[in-house]
């Protein structure tokens, strides 16, 4: 095992010492103090990965400790001891940034365990960033920090925000992160399979339990056994189906169509939506039940316009993925109105944005007008702030539709591209909305 170095700020000599002891057997290499100040000192000195520090200290508390060493080492773990009167202190530490804290009197496994998992969280950081999870704004701090601490366990987690903001890429990223992660992701979006199939989709099916089950089916559950199942757009979900759901996270086991055995299966549950779901409790289409057992760790992500500090890097990171390097870089005036732009569409408006312009533009400069142009070019319902919009979704629908038909000199194939939707959509769509046939549709 890797030596680490770790630190114990304590003023009770006992415990110190009894840390220390349990810690170096481990293999650690441990240093110990008993105030702030002499904290700090073997903090230069014998720069620690770990920091295990009491929040009351003769000289100060551990929040004071915590954002002197953070000062040093931004990324430097660290977990606060507590009594029961203190707690609120570690509360506010952890959301100071530190890992963990320790209630007194803790067992060692406790010590271990908590310190075992911060080292690991560490190293999961670099996987994490790898899913797209890139920002420097305290809403992603906040995220991966969160991520870090709940991965390793089988918490449901409910991620929440706008369309747009990358619930999935975090719901990989909590999977990536945990010990699941060569294990399976499997994703379902609930708003995509009609009511009447999801239930089959999810649970599986035995032969002949409808008209066309001609073979045992696996669902989800079972695909994703030992592994996740993210449900994404879970607010869709009809409310005939939410039993069986709430009853498969409850009992850990689920019953396939037409089985009347039940199945075991050790799947992680992480689910998703943009809708108010407190508000569909409150009209009935949404269990309160069902709701408190997918939330127990909540994860909000903040819309793109609320963490401007994160587009630059986003923008870098798109214009590194979708051009050769080097080839495309964003001028000053450019990147400012760029991060002017609200972005109603989030994450994946901006990257589209980035593809369309690393395919317009091919290298150079980007500039001003090379954004604006591009900007007004967008075929986007969030072009303007959601107060502006004076149409209704149809509307807006069909002068989508027409736009692109436009763009692409009325080649229905094309159309489908710009849209980003297969090409038997657009024909639904444009017979929905009235629009004739295209002048070129005998050459497609």
């Amino acid at each position: 095992m890797e030596s680490i170095n770790v630190l114990i700020v304590e003023d009770n000599e006992v415990q110190r010492k009894v840390m220390e002891f349990n810690l170096s057997r481990e293999g650690y290499r441990v240093r110990g103090a008993g105030t702030i100040d002499g904290g700090m000192m073997l903090m230069k000195e014998h720069k620690p990965g770990v920091v295990i520090t009491d929040v009351m200290l003769p000289d100060g508390n551990g929040i004071e400790l915590l954002e002197k060493l953070f000062s040093i080492d931004p990324e430097l773990i660290v977990i606060v001891i507590t009594a029961y009167g203190t707690i609120r202190m570690a509360v506010d530490a952890i959301k100071k940034g530190a890992h963990d804290y320790l209630t007194k009197p803790f067992e060692k496994e406790e010590l271990l365990l908590s310190v075992n998992q911060a080292l690991k969280g560490r190293g999961n950081r670099q996987d994490i960033t790898r899913y797209n999870l890139i920002g420097r704004s305290d809403p992603i701090k906040g995220i991966l920090n969160t991520i870090e601490h709940i991965a390793a366990s089988n918490v449901p987690v409910l991620i929440t925000g706008e369309s747009g903001t990358g619930k999935e890429v975090v719901a990989r990223a909590i999977h990536s992160a945990g010990n699941r992660q060569n294990k399976p992701f499997v994703a379902v979006n609930c708003a995509a399979i009609p009511s009447g199939l999801l239930e089959a989709e999810l649970f599986g099916y035995t032969k002949g339990a409808f008209t066309g089950a001609v073979n045992d089916k696996p669902g989800k559950f079972i695909l994703a056994d030992k592994g996740t199942l993210f449900l994404d757009e879970i607010g869709s979900m009809d409310i005939t189906l939410q039993p069986k759901l709430l009853r498969a996270i409850e009992t850990g086991s689920i019953e396939r169509l037409g089985d009347i055995a039940s199945k075991k299966v050790d799947t992680r549950i992480v689910s998703a939506t943009n809708a108010d779901l407190r508000g569909l409790m409150q009209k009935g289409t949404f269990r309160e039940d069902l709701y408190y057992r997918l939330n127990v760790v909540p994860l909000h992500i903040a819309p793109l316009r609320d963490r401007k500090e994160d587009i630059p890097l986003l923008v870098q990171h798109f214009i590194n993925e979708y051009a050769h390097t080097g080839r495309l870089m964003m001028g000053d005036e450019a990147m400012d109105r760029v991060v002017s732009q609200p972005w109603y569409g989030n994450v994946r408006e901006l990257e589209n944005f980035i593809r369309r312009l690393v395919v317009i533009k091919g290298a150079g400069i980007v500039t001003v007008h090379d954004v604006e142009s591009n900007l007004s070019q967008s075929i986007s319902l969030h072009t303007a702030a959601p107060q502006e919009i004076d149409e209704s979704m149809d509307e807006a629908e069909k002068r989508m539709i027409l736009s692109a038909l436009d763009k692409s000199g009325h080649n229905r194939s094309k159309a489908a591209k710009i849209l980003k939707i297969p090409r038997h959509k657009l024909i639904y769509r444009m017979k929905k909305y009235g629009i004739g046939p295209t002048r070129d549709d005998q050459k497609e």
